[in-house]
């Protein structure tokens, strides 16, 4: 567990359950927003963003897809629902959610699991991230050089020409 490692916690409800001292004990940065415009403004500079959904599934949606959209698309996010759990909106933050969890029915060592396993997947994305970026640099290198040895072969062909010309 790296100590740097910013978590930002959406609790919608101001719902949040003692279990969360926990995990800022074992050495997590945790910040915390009550609704989508505190949210977005920390959003960020977080690894992981985990939301207590409860009844506020819509907001939830919404934020998770202005976060992928316009603010970083590695920020993997933890949903914690409330029960009863809604199939439909589970289908919905599929695509969104690295993992979610019921509200009633998780524990310290499996959220702080998934916590870390967040975590290192967005260390991952980011560094597949910046290799695409170095290989797109790279290629745009290349094809500048092509062009220029293109253009030495034309001025040399051109100049052979011309001396052949000359003779």
């Amino acid at each position: 567990m790296e100590a740097n490692s910013q978590i930002l916690l959406v609790d919608y409800d101001n719902s949040i359950p003692s279990l969360f001292s926990n995990i800022m004990a074992n050495g997590y940065h945790m910040r915390k927003a009550k609704d989508n415009v505190e949210a977005s403004s920390l959003a960020g500079s977080s690894d992981v963003i985990i939301l207590m959904a409860s009844d506020r599934r819509r907001e939830c949606i919404k934020f998770m897809e202005h976060v992928r959209s316009s603010i970083d698309p590695t920020i993997n996010f933890i949903v914690i629902l409330s029960e009863p759990l809604d199939k439909t909106f589970l289908e919905r933050i599929d695509a969104l959610t690295f993992q979610f969890f019921s509200k009633n029915h998780h524990d310290f060592v499996d959220l702080t699991k998934a916590i870390h396993n967040a975590i290192e997947m967005r260390k991952l994305k980011v560094r597949e991230k910046m290799f695409v970026q170095d290989l797109d640099r790279i290629e745009d290198e290349l094809k500048k050089v092509e062009h220029r040895l293109y253009t030495i072969s034309t001025i040399k062909r051109l100049a052979s020409k011309d001396a052949t010309f000359l003779n």
